[in-house]
């Protein structure tokens, strides 16, 4: 019952801060386990890695002493082998020659030189199958004689043997038993290679080399001592031929051996598990293997092994004790913050909740009604200081209120009692807005004014000191001089406003025009300097958009003398209308850039007489339109709204290119108006000449002097030419035409009177009867003669 409880205090504080530490802890805990148990693993594998390499270097040992001990038994069975004696023997069937026997003693007395050659050698013979005959050293003996004197077993039969030597098989080691002179039987090892002269034949003959096992023991027994295992030699069938152990007789899991040079592997060896480290030999084909129980790699590592298990127990006793104190320590200060929280807000601690969680909220809570309160107050400031500013600018300031006074309360302080105003207008900002995505367009708008009031007032501020504040659709910022009475101040400003300009066009696209007012030495003055600026701003419709227009500058200009009127007189508006009528679009344009550079260039009219002439010009376009007929065409509603685009225009520049447009437009309308009158004209005139020419021919057909020469002396015009307009109207030559009129009035003589085919060819206008029948021919198919035969059938 008790148990349960525990449990369900435990669940409700699932998500408790002391739940998270005891987590921290443990895991903290478990970081010395983890390393005890790595620093263990790693001591194993080192131990076991160092066995591994003391077995290698011992095989290594091992290999190198059997492999000099083998490569006397290749040496002398490669003597033996090629041999000239024995070859002669071997493959020249030499049994039925009378030298035979002879032959036999001079290969058995070069054995026993080879004997005294290779002392290491326990005995070798060579059997020769022909002649069933075994050579030893010194000895001739037949085949049965050499198995009893050297073998005879009866684990190994003389059958055994004849079938081992007279089998064809590769060169290769064998366990084969041997008889010393003394009778006894010693085990030993057996390099057997074959004579033979082609494969298909059983081979001639073998040789047979032997060693005692005994003369190898001595190295293989120190192996053994080292590593407490047992060291075998197998032969490429893998095969014992060499044991440490003299109890081991039986195949050792054969199948386990790769063909790797080296390697290792575990399995179960006399009923305990062993790891088996084999090598093979770098002369022979043979393999040596080591065999150690595992018990003897553990047995070095049971210590490291006890001594891990210790530290991990006390590991875990020590932690749980030191994280039940620090956690009784850590956890009293959060408490006690809760209960403070909990004293000050209505807010409670829920079942299972975090402390901290609960602690980072409530702080949270506050640091946000915080920022909050600091967010509204400085909107309010921003906008009391922007209406502010916007009084200040417009001269309706507060009497009751010292400026003084309200300076401070907005922020806002200045050093000197010298004062100017710019007045920023924004031109263009579909670049700016199509390169901001995800807002709206009024958001895009309160972008553009934050970027052109932060770029003014960052390059201002370097200088002078500088407020912006947006009013009637413009960007006004207030200038402060901070050194008054210097020279060159306006040059100054007019240098850090094109700046501004630039870098606002650089970076964002933006363009502006920019008005600068006079300085004027008194706050109170601010208004007459923000009027200046907003006169100075007017002249934007002489002096264009994207500029900087000063009112000094415009003052002075003023102070000159200035035309009364502007050059416009009524025959060159005339001018420019039939211009417009005829489609010269070159004339037209040129009599229109006379007019306005006359008027703003050479004369300098003013503001007034700059609105009197364009308000002039549309009217001008207007009058042109009503007497092209434009205004009644279905595209009258495209030139009302060109005559609007005008009306619209801010600037003489902009009713200038936008004059220019509308005049390539007309010229270009009215000059294909009047191309297409004239192909008209044309076409109709030709239609007019084929038909007279048509009828000239049908009245004189019959006069025999009428051809293309006498038509075009009729009509004034050369007959090559009055041929080709004839075949362009009629799609048929002058000639032709002739010719067919005068044959179907032949077929008309034919079929209708009894008359002869002369004077047919007199009455349609043929000089002779030959040249009726040839062109008759030529168009019908057929000669007069034989048509008339076909019209009376």
């Amino acid at each position: 019952m008790g148990a349960n409880i525990v449990l369900n205090s435990i669940w409700m504080k699932r998500r408790s801060v002391i739940l998270t530490w005891l987590f921290s802890y443990v895991a903290i805990l478990l970081l010395p386990i983890l390393i005890g148990v790595f620093v263990y693993r790693e001591s194993n594998a080192a131990l076991e890695d160092e066995i591994h390499r003391a077995n290698d270097a011992l095989l290594k040992q091992v290999r190198e002493i059997m492999d000099n001990e083998f490569e006397s038994v290749l040496r002398l069975n490669t003597e033996i082998t090629w041999n000239t004696k024995i070859q002669d023997l071997m493959y020249t069937n030499k049994l039925k020659r009378d030298d035979y026997q002879y032959s036999l003693y001079q290969v058995a007395m070069d054995f026993k030189l080879y004997k005294t050659f290779y002392p290491q050698i326990t005995d070798f013979y060579v059997y020769y199958s022909m002649g069933d005959t075994g050579l030893m050293p010194g000895l001739v003996r037949s085949g049965k004689d050499v198995y009893e004197q050297v073998h005879n077993s009866p684990n190994f039969s003389y059958q055994d043997w004849l079938s081992m030597l007279t089998s064809r098989k590769e060169p290769s080691f064998v366990p084969m038993v041997y008889r010393s002179l003394s009778g006894s039987m010693h085990q030993s090892i057996a390099h057997i290679s074959y004579f033979a002269s082609n494969t298909d034949t059983k081979p001639e003959g073998a040789v047979v080399i032997l060693v005692d096992e005994s003369k190898l023991l001595t190295a293989l027994q120190n192996v053994q001592l080292f590593n407490g295992g047992e060291v075998l030699v197998l032969n490429k069938e893998n095969q014992i031929l060499l044991s440490s152990l003299e109890t081991n007789q039986q195949p050792v899991l054969t199948n386990q051996f790769a063909s790797d040079e080296q390697g290792f592997f575990h399995e179960t060896y006399n009923g305990q598990d062993s790891v088996f480290y084999y090598i093979s030999s770098k002369k022979t084909n043979l393999k040596f293997v080591t065999i150690m129980p595992s018990a003897l790699v553990w047995q070095k590592a049971n210590n490291v092994r006890w001594i891990t298990y210790i530290s991990i127990v006390l590991s875990i006793l020590g932690g749980s004790l030191l994280t039940f104190f620090f956690l009784k320590k850590n956890y009293n200060p959060i408490r006690q913050l809760i209960l403070t929280f909990k004293g000050e807000s209505n807010e409670q601690l829920n079942d299972g909740s975090n402390e901290f969680q609960f602690i980072q909220h409530m702080i949270s809570n506050t640091v946000n009604e915080k920022e909050q309160a600091n967010i509204r107050l400085k909107q309010q400031n921003h906008l009391l200081r922007s209406n502010f500013m916007n009084r200040l600018l417009k001269g309706r300031v507060d009497n009751q209120i010292p400026i003084e006074d309200a300076l401070p309360a907005f922020e806002m302080h200045f050093d000197s009692d010298e004062f100017a105003v710019l007045l920023f207008y924004v031109e263009a900002n579909e670049l700016f807005f199509s390169s901001i995505s995800g807002k709206n367009d009024h958001e895009k708008a309160k972008l553009l004014q934050f970027i052109v009031s932060n770029v003014v007032e960052d390059i201002m501020n370097t200088k002078h000191i500088a407020y912006m504040t947006e009013i009637d659709d413009m960007l006004a910022c207030m200038i402060n001089f901070r050194d008054s009475g210097q020279a060159g101040r306006l040059a100054e400003l007019r240098q850090m406003t094109e700046e501004a300009q630039q870098f606002l066009k650089m970076k964002f696209q933006i363009e502006l025009t920019v008005s600068i007012s006079n300085i004027h030495p008194s706050i109170v003055d601010l208004s007459i300097a923000y009027k200046e600026s907003v006169d100075a701003m007017e002249y934007k419709l002489i002096m264009g958009r994207k500029e900087i227009i000063s009112f000094h500058e415009i003052q002075n200009e003023a102070l000159n003398e200035i035309p009364q009127g502007y050059y416009y007189p009524l025959q060159v508006e005339q001018q420019l209308i039939n211009f417009l009528k005829i489609g010269e679009y070159d004339r037209a344009k040129e009599t229109l850039d006379t007019i306005v550079d006359r008027n703003l260039k050479i004369n300098q009219i003013s503001l007034p007489l700059a609105r009197c002439l364009m308000f002039d010009l549309v009217s001008t376009m207007v009058k042109a339109l009503h007497e092209i007929g434009d205004t009644q065409e279905e595209s009258s509603g495209g030139s009302l709204k060109e005559i609007e685009k005008l009306t619209a225009c801010e600037t003489m520049q902009d009713m200038h290119e936008q004059l220019t447009e509308m005049l390539k437009e007309v010229c270009s309308n009215n000059l294909a108006k009047r191309k297409s009158t004239l192909i008209q004209i044309r076409h109709h005139d030709l239609e007019t000449l084929a038909q007279n020419i048509v009828s000239f021919i049908q009245e004189n057909y019959h006069d025999a002097d009428m051809n293309i020469s006498l038509i075009g002396l009729r009509f004034d015009m050369k007959s090559t030419y009055l041929s080709k307009l004839f075949r362009e109207q009629t799609g048929e030559g002058l000639l032709d035409y002739i010719n067919k009129v005068r044959i179907v009035k032949a077929k008309e003589l034919i079929e209708n009177q009894n008359i002869t085919l002369n004077e047919i060819a007199s009455l349609v206008g043929f000089s002779d009867v030959n040249a009726l029948i040839r062109i008759f021919k030529k168009y019908e198919g057929v000669t007069p003669g034989k048509y008339k035969e076909m019209y009376l059938k």
